[in-house]
């Protein structure tokens, strides 16, 4: 018997009359005009979005922001024709770009600590909040489960795991009467100019999500086939890519050894960019 093929709704955020403009035509705008919360980012119209419209067990629904495609460089009909490809085997589909930060960090919460050092304390403490499970320096996350941008489509079931998870940071950080939710309202340096850590904590939520909650099972857009970054270690090439396989390979056979070799060809790698 042939059963029909899951609905799919991808949303494209936009925040204005020229933002509306350049949106890719094959997804469904996303008003965010008002922009009433401007320090939450995406969040705010995606929370608003699913508190409205609960999502469907089974479908697949996606908030991308107008920058997808600059960042991706993939079309709408690319996206869509990729998702439907999965035959709804996949509860969640990736279109992460930036290999690189995704290859040569252990996972997205070091990363972030890497990338913004001045904000440890509340990426721990908020990593404790949504998922304790998770061990910032010995959970592994591979290009296989790994989300940067928020860029990826789920089914309904996973975005309703992922609301409540994140309905903790907003909570926490709404209430500040915590040292953390002080801590996420506090500015990150990004791009010359400053952001709010909660935004970064909530892009981070979905890999978490399947890094602890093993019964999801995610298919990744070709990672390598998206543009890089501009981080010094994009450089580094294929090299990224034995990285990235070393922690596929622990992650199907959890030994030490692979992890250890990870790290020992991280810092070989790490030290050839620095050495002139």
């Amino acid at each position: 018997m042939d059963f029909p093929a899951p609905r799919i709704h991808i949303f494209q955020i936009y925040y204005s009359a020229a933002t509306r403009e350049s949106l890719d035509p094959g997804f469904v705008p996303l008003d965010n005009v008002k922009n009433e919360r401007p320090d939450w980012r995406e969040y705010w119209p995606i929370r608003n979005f699913l508190l409205s419209n609960p999502p469907i067990s089974g479908e697949y629904y996606g908030f991308l922001s107008p920058a997808f495609g600059v960042k991706t460089r993939l079309s709408s009909s690319a996206v869509i024709d990729f998702v439907r490809a999965q035959d709804g085997k996949a509860d969640v589909v990736l279109f992460s770009p930036f290999f690189d930060q995704i290859a040569f960090f252990l996972n997205q919460w070091e990363q972030g600590v890497m990338a913004h050092r001045t904000s440890s304390f509340a990426f721990e403490q908020s990593l404790a909040l949504i998922a304790p499970e998770f061990r910032m320096l010995d959970t592994v996350g591979c290009s296989r489960d790994s989300v940067y941008c928020n860029y990826f489509v789920a089914k309904g079931e996973f975005w309703t795991e992922w609301l409540e998870r994140c309905e903790r940071i907003f909570d926490c950080a709404e209430r500040a009467s915590t040292p953390l939710g002080h801590a996420l309202s506090a500015g990150i340096e990004y791009k010359s100019q400053a952001a709010p850590t909660k935004a970064f904590i909530i892009e981070r939520v979905a890999s978490t999500l399947l890094a602890t909650q093993r019964r999801w099972i995610a298919k990744p857009y070709n990672p390598m086939l998206l543009p890089y970054s501009n981080s010094p270690v994009s450089a580094l090439g294929a090299e990224l890519a034995a990285l990235d396989a070393l922690k596929i390979a622990y992650l199907s056979e959890p030994f030490q050894q692979y992890k250890q070799a990870f790290f020992r060809l991280r810092a070989e790698f790490a030290k050839m960019q620095r050495e002139p």
